[in-house]
């Protein structure tokens, strides 16, 4: 699973030496109120099938239910208060009247919406912080025909959000509307964010914020004119909001313009829920009309301290009414009203928006009712504000009282029985967070000139816009060769390798036209063995051998040098052949150097040392032989 998305910018810390720089990259997780909530070990009653197998598929694999499940189902009202429910067997508390989705899992929520048809309206919206850890898994969710998750992402004023923590959100890969409004973005920020708008190849599917459709940053005042070029990432954006920023009405942004004044109620003050709600109604512009959204407008769970103070506070809501006509009293609640509401022909409350199947006691009932007396009925139009009787003097004033306090712990018995038949563990109490980011709303004053230009406006693209600009992915063919390694090139490496190539072709071209001129080509295969002696005359001959003339010469004839006779040496020199090194030819003297070392005489190595002198008149073979 992956990291929960946290806005927190690295903050350093330095030691007491100030020698260690430690980075804080993220805060510590606070889990959400649904952790402390325990699955039930034991039930009063026998649940579905139904409940094990929704139970199984929350807790494995909410993200692929869309993935494996081609059909939906349709949810069945339950028949009467007392059927059975499967909706309340899942989520014991959502029959109460303050119910709220944060004690809620919401991989329960996301494996429901994605499987029934027919829910309540409350299953429309999940409110949950970015930092819930499961939010980055069911951002994996796909969209089909049958189904469509959204997210909407409410920041205006956020500090935390700014260029360099915005690249976390490329993990909201459903994200629908975004407010960054006052914040500190600037141009940089918004393409870094589209730079996470991409395809991934092993999934086949798009990765990022590719589906946004509403942008709002209104009084951003470091945004410019220079946010255009980064916005056409976004294919499906059709309404932005730079009212208050650096931007001119004049800049050129292609496809927008000044938005009709028939589709103002699109822009700020507008809750963006309210936006996401008209937009979906066109089913042309959702992959299916089934549309279900993340509501995001905090950034952590409150604290445990948070919740614990909202738990001790509780107001006491037990009121007792009495009638001074007819002795009658009423158990009745302080936080209804007095006036019986208004019923729908279909016999719902009016202004509540609640689902058919949870039919609870009307507003202003009351919640017990019952005779003072033996044999009375109260039949009267009992006012909770009516005065408190004074009661009769035969009557003991400490019998009234039992008599109230039985009535009131018979009620509120029957209550909780009912509720706990349900329920198996506490309910936590609703989510009160303090850092909620909602813009303030102003009053509908009409748009300025200028502000008319900076609602920039275009027709919502349709869903199949994206399949139309989805990349053609060719279907791979196996090969026998290497695989080819693909990388990523610069535009100076491609106008290198473009010269490169034009080169090569040129070559090809010369070595083309020499091969057709009969010419000896560079590339032609030779038919000599690879390895051969360099020194070895070629056999193949270049030349022709010349012909003998009839008038040339004959050839001298040849000699045996063992036949020639050696002339006699002078008188002179005769004698003194014998000698080392004087009167002998240079041949002979090395002959006897050789004997000499052969015979190693003492008395030659001592000459060596100490030459004789030669006599003048002989003739020194040896420095005639160094000239």
């Amino acid at each position: 699973m992956s990291a929960s998305i946290q806005l927190i910018a690295p903050v350093p810390e330095h030691s007491n030496d100030a020698s260690v720089v430690k980075f804080t990259h993220s805060a510590p997780y606070i889990p959400g109120p649904y952790t402390r909530s325990r699955p039930p070990t034991t039930l009063p009653y026998l649940p579905s099938l139904s409940w094990f197998c929704l139970q199984k598929l929350a807790q494995v694999g909410p993200e692929q239910v869309s993935c494996n499940v081609d059909i939906r189902l349709n949810y069945q009202v339950p028949i009467s208060d007392d059927a059975y429910d499967l909706l309340r067997a899942l989520i014991p508390s959502l029959s109460l009247p303050d119910f709220d989705w944060a004690g809620q899992d919401p991989k329960v929520w996301a494996t429901l919406v994605q499987i029934y048809d027919n829910l309540p309206p409350v299953f429309r919206f999940y409110e949950i912080p970015l930092a819930d850890k499961y939010l980055p898994l069911l951002q994996r969710v796909e969209c089909t025909p049958q189904f469509s998750l959204v997210t909407i992402l409410e920041l205006p004023g956020c500090q935390e959000l700014s260029d360099v923590t915005i690249v976390n959100l490329k993990h909201l890969h459903t994200l629908c509307a975004f407010d960054a409004s006052a914040t500190n973005l600037s141009p940089h920020g918004l393409k870094i964010l589209s730079g996470t708008v991409q395809w991934s190849d092993e999934d086949q599917t798009r990765k990022g914020p590719w589906g946004l459709r509403i942008l709002r940053l209104r009084n951003c005042r470091a945004i410019d004119d220079k946010l255009f070029p980064h916005l056409s990432a976004f294919l499906l954006l059709s309404i932005l909001d730079l009212r208050g920023t650096r931007c001119h009405g004049d800049a050129f942004f292609p496809a927008f313009q000044p938005a009709p004044s028939e589709e103002h109620h699109l822009f700020h003050p507008t809750p963006l829920r309210l936006c996401v709600h008209h937009l979906s109604s066109n089913g042309e512009l959702f992959s299916s009309p089934n549309v279900f959204s993340f509501y995001i407008n905090t950034l952590h769970h409150p604290p445990t301290a948070d919740r614990a103070a909202a738990q001790q506070t509780h107001h006491e809501d037990v009121v007792v009414t009495f009638n001074p006509g007819s002795n009658e009293f009423v158990v009745g609640s302080s936080r209804e009203e007095s006036k019986p509401p208004k019923r729908h022909w279909r016999g719902g409350v009016a202004g509540e928006s609640y689902h058919a199947g949870y039919r609870r006691r009307p507003i202003g009932q009351a919640q017990f009712a019952g005779p003072l007396l033996p044999n009375r009925l109260a039949e009267e139009d009992i006012s909770l504000h009516a005065t408190r009787p004074i009661p009769t003097p035969w009557l003991s004033e400490f019998a009234l009282y039992d008599r109230i306090a039985d009535q009131e712990l018979s009620a509120h018995s029957t209550r909780q029985n009912i509720m706990s038949f349900y329920r198996s563990t506490d309910i936590p109490p609703p989510r009160t967070s303090s850092r909620g980011y909602t813009y303030p709303v102003e009053a509908p004053l009409p748009p300025s000139v200028k502000d008319t230009k900076l609602m920039l406006y275009r027709p919502p693209p349709p869903w199949a816009a994206l399949q139309a600009t989805a990349p053609d992915v060719p279907v791979s063919k196996p090969s026998a060769g290497p695989p080819e390694v693909i990388t990523v090139l610069s535009k100076r490496k491609l106008a290198e390798m473009a010269g490169y190539l034009e080169k090569l072709n040129e070559k090809r071209q010369k070595m083309q036209e020499q091969a057709a001129a009969g010419q000896s080509s560079v590339c032609a295969p030779e038919t000599a063995p690879l390895s051969r002696n360099p020194f070895r005359r070629k056999a193949g001959k270049q030349h022709p051998d010349p012909v003998p003339s009839s008038s040339s010469p004959a050839p001298k004839q040849l000699k045996a040098i063992s036949s020639l006779l050696v002339p006699p040496l002078p008188t002179g020199l005769e004698k003194d052949r014998n000698k080392d090194g004087v009167g002998t030819s240079p041949n002979e003297s090395r002959a006897s150097t050789s004997d000499s070392a052969v015979r190693k005489d003492p008395a030659h190595d001592r000459e060596k040392i100490t030459p004789k002198v030669q006599p003048k008149s002989a003739f020194d073979w040896n420095r005639w032989g160094k000239k």
